[in-house]
């Protein structure tokens, strides 16, 4: 198998010139930073992506959720304070209650 990947290596580097420094600057630098700067490239790439395609949706996200729920105000918290309850963050609730769950199973499991 190996005999086969090498020749067709080499069979790539002879017929397309600029792989020939492509495998000169891997032999120099060596495999694993080669492949290293391909993640960092990589990770780029993932980060421009979340940038212009997939942080505007969730900022529309939030944008509808700000408008069509519940925004305090301090007049609207003297008049309900129990719609405190509502104004929890859920990724912080989510958390707490991830907390509380831990809790109870090692509670549950010390027995």
């Amino acid at each position: 198998m190996w005999k086969y990947l090498t020749a067709f290596f080499v069979l790539l580097i002879i017929l397309n010139p600029e792989m020939a420094q492509l495998a000169f600057f891997i032999d120099a630098v060596g495999l694993e930073m080669f492949l290293m700067l391909l993640e960092v490239q990589f990770i780029a790439i993932l980060g421009m992506f979340f940038n212009t395609k997939i942080k505007p949706i969730f900022s529309y996200i939030i944008n509808l959720y700000s408008k069509h729920f519940l925004t305090l105000s301090w007049k609207n918290i003297k008049e309900h304070p129990e719609n405190l309850m509502l104004a929890v963050p859920s990724p912080a609730a989510l958390m707490n209650m991830l907390v509380f769950l831990v809790a109870v199973g090692i509670l549950l499991n010390a027995h």
